[in-house]
């Protein structure tokens, strides 16, 4: 958390700010739905996603955190960090005065902001030690810092979410670690475009179209002041990374966007008519000279290839991230104070919550089950996130099926690749595959939100 050099700062001052994006999860709907759970509270193995970003974060030092969110989210989050997070961090919750992009979302909070900042989003797993990637960071002291990580193979999960993710065309100075090429890339796309200048300056390229962006960036200070001064930039993602990556190899561009006129008066206050080479935070030994060389924008990346690594923004990774949380957590499979009934099989791949039930001759793989959920008797369960407090007839079959908390599914039932929203009430003896069914477009009587069938 704090720099390593004993003159580097005040022992009371953090050397990054943290800060976690908590966005209102439209690619997940219908489990965002206000009648559910904010997206930073869905479960992942039976923990809120934004448990594992907190945890990441705290095992890396950052103690000094704050969440950014959106009204509607804020007070669930607010009484989770309260009253449930067991952890050391300063945390804040803070709204976003309207809805916002990535950047716009930084710009806000960026004023109360003294330090470098990492940001992260709520819905990220990743087997990266925070650590290691920050000391990265400070070891090469690039302007950003970024990760991308190689996408997992997905067994999908759910049935209306069939949208892939666009991955883009990245070149990295292989020497460097530099990003130096980051654009889209149309799938039908055979020939690849690139400028001289581009090959020239960094001839040892490797390129790739097979890894995401996790949206992790660490930021020194003056690029919060460079975004202040460009409202126009919405996406930290789509409009200030790719600019920083262009502007590393077209000295039009750095100068046009004025981008060394935000970085001198940072290198300015280094200058001490004692101390020049570490008095903020400067790596020991670092000559002032060399920071208005011909080279003064540097984006690092640092890329994660297999291992676990993957933002559950999309319903299929969601129920991908539960599945691959569950294989490798340490909890008990089936927590201490379920109700079992004879013959019942969960898998070592799947986990069962507090004070749940499990009816006879039930079956539970590759799932998880929540907290006060309700499983009748021959029951299979394939595949699924079911959610606390859910209730589950007799006979019935789920495979791929995510379902929100509250809702019933009726005896006999049977769903593949569905998504059930919170407090739906599916009927007796159905047979339905690849449905959606929320809580706001269904109708609501004594018996629950109840779903029509034709």
């Amino acid at each position: 958390m704090f720099a390593s050099s004993t003159n580097a700062y005040d022992a009371a001052t953090p050397e990054f700010k943290a800060i976690i994006l908590a966005g209102p999860g439209n690619d997940l709907y219908p489990l965002t739905e206000r009648e559910n759970t904010p997206k930073a509270l869905l479960p992942i193995a039976n923990k809120p996603m934004i448990w594992y970003v907190l945890q990441w974060l705290e095992q890396g030092g950052l103690l000094d955190i704050e969440i950014v969110t959106v009204r509607e989210s804020e007070p669930d989050i607010s009484d989770y960090i309260r009253g449930v997070y067991e952890g050391m961090a300063k945390i804040t919750v803070r709204v976003l005065a309207d809805a916002a992009g990535t950047a716009d979302a930084l710009r806000q909070v960026a004023p109360q902001i003294k330090t470098d900042v990492i940001v992260v989003p709520c819905d990220l797993i990743i087997d990266v030690p925070a650590a290691h990637f920050l000391d990265m960071y400070r070891l090469r002291r690039p302007s950003v810092a970024s990760m991308f990580f190689e996408t997992m193979r997905s067994k999908g999960g759910g049935g209306t979410s069939k949208a892939a993710v666009q991955l883009p065309l990245i070149g990295v100075d292989q020497p460097t670690s530099r990003l130096v090429m980051l654009r889209p890339l149309d799938k039908d796309e055979d020939e690849v475009e690139m400028r001289m200048s581009l090959v020239r300056k960094f001839p040892s390229l490797a390129m790739s179209n097979k890894m995401q962006d996790s949206h992790v960036y660490v930021f020194q200070r003056w690029v919060l002041d460079y975004l202040a001064a460009h409202p126009e930039m919405s996406s930290l993602q789509d409009d200030l990374l790719p600019m920083l990556v262009r502007a590393q190899s077209q000295p039009q561009l750095l100068e046009r966007e004025q981008i060394t006129k935000f970085m001198r008066p940072r290198y300015a206050r280094h200058i001490d008519e004692n101390d020049t080479s570490a008095q903020f935070g400067l790596p020991d030994g670092t000559d002032l000279g060399e920071l208005d060389n011909d080279d003064p924008l540097k984006v690092f990346v640092y890329l994660r290839r297999n291992g676990i690594a993957g933002r559950a923004n999309r319903i299929p990774m969601y129920c991908d991230l539960n599945r691959v949380v569950a294989r490798v957590s340490t909890d008990a499979r089936i927590d201490e104070s379920v109700d079992q009934a004879q013959r019942i099989q969960v898998g070592s791949d799947s986990l069962v919550g507090a004070y749940s039930k499990l009816g006879e001759r039930c079956s539970v793989k590759l799932s998880m089950v929540g907290a006060h959920c309700v499983i009748g008797k021959d029951v299979k369960i394939t595949n699924c996130v079911i959610m606390d407090h859910v209730t589950i007839g007799d006979g019935v079959k789920l495979e791929s099926c995510v379902v929100c908390k509250l809702a019933k599914v009726g005896d006999k039932a049977q769903l593949k690749d569905c998504e059930i929203g919170a407090s739906v009430a599916i009927p007796n003896a159905v047979n339905i595959k690849g449905e959606m069914f929320a809580a706001s477009t269904a109708t609501s009587n004594a018996d629950g939100i109840q779903v029509k069938f034709s």
